[in-house]
């Protein structure tokens, strides 16, 4: 008989325990930063003299309840579905695209209070344009932050209204 009221309380007491880590999981995973990143590209031309200006727009929203830190944003590059394919059945080495970090600017907000946000401005330049014209034709935002972690937006088509046509053929063949 104290056999069993000892089994009960062990029982009692592991499915409490098990409860309680439970709990304290979902209060974790509810604390943590949960960021949303959105990008666009822009031009804006001067009527009058009718010059051309690119920019590209980063807006970071973090809908958790942590202040992160943010330190650099990335764009990443993709070949197209088809040429990733050719390239798979042809035995090259498979090459998923490469990298660039925009420069940003001294005044950038760095930081993103909980379910607050932040948003960049960047205006490219003639080898901002020349890199977005031969990365390829996808390209996705990706926001690094101080902890290491990047969070990226979705696959995008390169910028129509660049002066190759976004189609990223200029230097990956």
């Amino acid at each position: 008989m104290a056999d069993n009221v000892a089994r009960t309380i062990a029982g009692a007491s592991a499915a409490f325990t098990a409860v309680s880590m439970g709990i304290s999981f979902a209060t974790y995973r509810r604390g943590r930063p949960r960021l949303r990143v959105k990008a666009s590209f822009g031009v804006v031309t001067v009527v009058t003299t009718g010059d051309r200006s690119c920019h590209l727009v980063i807006r970071i929203r973090n809908r958790g309840q942590t202040a992160v830190q943010l330190s650099k944003a990335e764009l990443q590059f993709r070949d197209s579905l088809w040429k990733r394919l050719r390239d798979a059945l042809s035995g090259r080495p498979r090459v998923y695209g490469h990298m660039w970090h925009p420069p940003l600017s001294s005044e950038a907000t760095r930081k993103a209070d909980a379910f607050g946000g932040a948003q960049w401005h960047i205006s490219l330049n003639d080898a901002d344009l020349t890199v977005l014209e031969t990365g390829g034709p996808r390209v996705r935002v990706g926001v690094e932050l101080s902890s290491g972690i990047v969070v990226y937006d979705r696959w995008h088509r390169t910028p129509r209204w660049l002066p190759g046509g976004g189609n990223g053929t200029g230097g990956n063949d």
